[in-house]
């Protein structure tokens, strides 16, 4: 297993903390996945790398309606997303629903239009234990259509670092949001990928099957930052050139073009998976 690379996200605004002290208690943890171009292995946690996948299990197909009513002419492999290990990110959860340990999480979607899918591609979500994987691991798995490119990441490397997130301007009470000037909550949400943390909206997302609150476990976010989140820049990266062309590696590593953050949420009672 490769050793990860670290980074570090400037201390979250102490002057605003010391004004509202509120945001203390609202405080989460999450881990910034920080991914960059490279060459990650299948013992890697990683962003559109190979997985370690056992070579007698069959690889993940979608046979999902399409966003124009019809389906695949034959069920089409899925698309690596993630993959990470709990040895490396600290807010993966280790326990699924029923109790179930794990410490694998592989994220795999169909890069087309599906017709019940508001976010374009349909995710899988697979856990597993390290324990259990055997020494045979597929090594060339099988390609299916792709509609869009922006659809199947590059290849990227992690760099997890724990932090605390905080919720956006909308999900503060009215109490600390009413006293707040405008635009200061903007950037509270830690842009980018992570794991954990508060989502860039507010509300509960209640699971589409049974009505439980459904837990945040993964936000695949097209940029690292945008306009109103540049202080979450890790200090590593401050002083590099960001003009284009240079900059798509550190704001776009990944190279997906999804139109926002794709949030992946898991329901604690029934495992269903769902994105919004």
């Amino acid at each position: 297993m490769a050793i990860l690379g670290f980074m570090i996200t400037p201390p979250f605004a102490p002057e605003i903390l010391a004004e509202f002290p509120e945001l203390t208690a609202l405080g989460r943890t999450a881990t910034r996945l920080h991914p960059r171009r490279g060459t990650p292995g299948v013992g890697d946690s990683h962003a559109g790398g190979p997985l370690a996948w056992p070579a007698d299990e069959p690889w993940p197909v979608c046979t999902r309606e399409l966003r124009d009513g019809r389906r695949h002419a034959t069920a089409n492999p899925l698309v690596p997303l993630a993959q990470l290990w709990a040895s490396d990110v600290p807010d993966l959860p280790r326990t699924g629903p029923g109790g179930h340990e794990s410490d694998l999480l592989q994220v795999l979607w169909c890069p087309v239009e599906h017709l019940r899918e508001r976010r374009g591609p349909a995710v899988q979500v697979f856990r597993r234990r390290a324990a259990d994987l055997p020494p045979d691991l597929l090594t060339d798995p099988p390609q299916g259509d792709i509609e869009r490119a922006g659809w199947v990441p590059t290849p990227c490397v992690l760099h997890p670092e724990r932090i605390t997130d905080h919720p956006c301007a909308d999900a503060l009470p009215a109490p600390v949001r009413d006293r707040m000037p405008p635009g200061v909550a903007a950037g509270f949400v830690a842009p980018g990928w992570k794991v954990g943390g508060y989502p860039r909206r507010a509300g509960e997302i209640p699971c589409p099957r049974c009505g439980t609150p459904a837990d945040l476990l993964l936000v695949v976010a097209e940029c690292e930052y945008d306009a109103v989140s540049y202080h979450w820049i890790p200090l590593e990266e401050q002083d590099l050139d960001w003009s284009a062309p240079h900059g798509d590696a550190y704001e776009r590593p990944t190279g997906l073009r999804l139109d926002g953050d794709l949030h992946v949420f898991t329901c604690p009672a029934c495992a269903t998976v769902h994105v919004v």
